[in-house]
């Protein structure tokens, strides 16, 4: 049975000096994906779900104290690298429980000497926003559209997508289950039907039918193709990975990362890792920069909001408000007597023009309009959203 732990508010930008000694020498802890462990958060970018603890001690409740110590030191940590820019290393001067909102368990049993649990860890948005601004530090707190990484290997064997265990697919696939930053990625399924239609051939070509079907299955916004090969120069084996985005048409949108190595030693999973990691930096890094947040600067937009009727007007204002990249929406005025041009034939459009605080990016607030059927456009003097 799940049970929630609630804290109150805490003053903002409290934060005390401490020394944490040999806690994460005691406590185990498994930090799954965020899109495998749904969060209990409210505002899931200022928490961290899925800790598994196991530790042991005298008695039980020791035991207790000193893996709950440590989750929430752990998760402190994760929130800021996910968040701030840039990161900073010395978390352990801070008390994560001043800053904590709530704490939900999943699971937990107490044994003689042992505490067993699953917890997810709600640091308060305002109390590190708060934190964040009396420092002067700039943060984002904004997710990514779904992204759907989609490795694939060929060497003179052929060409690999589906095979988990191949050891370029197995790390890419494992960096999209457990990443903690503000890109969200997911996966296929490496079933027979995906391998049979979605072939690891035309993956490997980066076909745009196929990277179109892919992200529809996936219900993606955009694709990290993720590719890896290796060749014979001048009998010396040659690696060469490169990382492209696509967006759900299968239209390349970025070159993220490449790199070519030579010689036999090259060719090792250290080599992979260090590609994958320079990669997802790369992408946090870029992702975090569009949607900084900075205390005192104006992170206003004015759109024009078109509406058919005013139960259309009520709903658009409902999905905005819902929207991660707004954090404060204000009508600034209404007309039910807007035409799309000059003309007196053209058909009445009622209209809405709106101030919108921004936590987030244009193209964040686009991706979050999506799922709702609006678009974002700019043919006007001012955004249209319709």
């Amino acid at each position: 049975m799940a049970r929630i732990v609630q804290f109150g508010q805490t003053a903002k930008g409290l934060y005390f000096v401490i020394r944490i000694i040999s806690t994460f020498l005691f406590v185990c802890l498994a930090l799954n994906s965020h899109v495998k462990a749904e969060s209990a958060c409210l505002n899931p970018v200022f928490g961290v779900s899925g800790i598994s603890i196991d530790e042991t001690a005298a008695t039980a409740n020791e035991a207790q104290q000193t893996a709950l110590k440590a989750a929430h030191q752990k998760a402190f940590a994760i929130v800021l690298n996910r968040l701030l820019i840039p990161s900073i290393e010395e978390t352990d001067r801070f008390i994560p429980e001043q800053f904590v909102e709530l704490v939900h368990i999943r699971t937990e049993n107490s044994l003689p000497g042992r505490y067993i649990a699953e917890i997810d860890i709600c640091f308060s948005p305002q109390a590190l926003r708060s934190l964040f601004a009396e420092n002067q530090w700039e943060w984002a707190e904004i997710n990514s559209p779904l992204v759907l990484v989609l490795p694939v290997y060929g060497d003179g064997a052929g060409t690999r997508a589906w095979q988990t265990s191949h050891p370029w697919i197995e790390r890419w696939r494992k960096t999209a289950q457990t990443a903690q930053g503000l890109f969200q990625f997911t996966l296929l399924k490496p079933s027979l039907q995906n391998e049979r239609q979605l072939r690891a051939e035309k993956i490997f070509n980066a076909d745009s039918d196929i990277l179109q079907q892919a992200a529809k299955r996936a219900k993606a916004e955009q694709i990290l193709w993720v590719n890896a090969l290796v060749t014979l120069l001048e009998d010396e084996p040659q690696l060469s990975m490169q990382a492209l985005l696509f967006d759900k048409t299968g239209a390349q949108v970025a070159n993220v990362s490449q790199s070519v190595l030579q010689g036999r030693e090259a060719i090792t999973g250290a080599a992979f890792d260090d590609f994958i990691a320079n990669t997802i930096e790369r992408l946090e890094t870029g992702w975090q920069k569009v949607n900084v947040r900075r205390q005192g600067v104006d992170n206003q937009m004015t759109v024009r909001v078109r509406f058919k009727d005013h139960q259309d007007w009520i709903q658009k204002q409902v999905a905005l408000s819902k929207l991660p990249a707004v954090n404060q929406l204000s009508t600034l005025m209404i007309s039910y007597e807007t035409r799309d041009n000059e003309s007196e034939d053209a058909a009445l459009k009622p209209e809405a023009i709106v101030l919108l605080e921004m936590n987030g990016s244009i193209d964040a607030l686009r991706y979050g309009l999506a799922p709702f059927g609006l678009t974002l456009s700019f043919a006007d003097e001012l955004a249209v959203i319709e």
